[in-house]
């Protein structure tokens, strides 16, 4: 004897609100994860730009025997989160070591040495990147210390900040890196 069954085909209403449910969980997910992967590669222009002034401070240091102060933060405004174009006042500010970006920047940059440092002798310097990536007022930033020979680093004279410290807390000198996130800084 056959049996008559009546099946229904489609899906019922709890299958499509788990459905949904796993694909506002994956989205929101995705979109976290692009974000913060959009701003690490932002970053990448800081450290490589960063690297660029403190190899170029360096070889001034080479020929001149001291290190070179720029007028800056520049290019201006110091606080968006847009791009701005390298102008003329920060080519001709950082003319003196040969440093110029080609095209738009979304950092400002400084280079504190000479008679801005507490060294006095010229023999340190502190090249510094930062920016308002996300425009929450919260400034990030990359930066470069060199000390001179007693151990005296140049601190930054716009945000006074000290060498980036590492996930251990120790200072970093003489190589390009990110400041961790805290309260003032952003966490990129």
């Amino acid at each position: 004897m056959r049996r008559n069954t009546k099946r229904s085909s489609g899906f019922t209403l709890i299958e499509l609100m788990i459905t949904v449910a796993i694909i506002g969980i994956l989205a929101a997910t995705a979109t976290t994860l692009f974000m913060g992967q959009q701003l690490r590669s932002k970053r990448t222009e800081a450290m490589t730009n960063v690297e660029a002034l403190a190899k170029m401070a360096r070889a001034y240091f080479g020929e001149a025997g001291i290190y070179p102060a720029v007028g800056g933060p520049l290019p201006a405004p110091i606080l968006t989160p847009n791009t701005t174009q390298w102008d003329a006042a920060s080519t001709a500010a950082f003319g003196t070591i040969g440093f110029r970006v080609e095209g738009g920047v979304r950092y400002r940059y400084d280079l504190d040495a000479g008679g801005e440092c507490p060294c006095g002798s010229g023999a340190c310097f502190t090249a510094v990147a930062f920016s308002d990536l996300e425009g929450d007022a919260r400034i990030g930033g990359v930066g470069y210390f060199h000390r001179d020979g007693a151990g005296i680093e140049c601190p930054t004279s716009l945000f006074v900040w000290n060498a980036p410290l590492d996930n251990g807390g120790v200072a970093q000198y003489d190589t390009a890196a990110p400041y961790l996130p805290s309260a003032l800084h952003d966490d990129f």
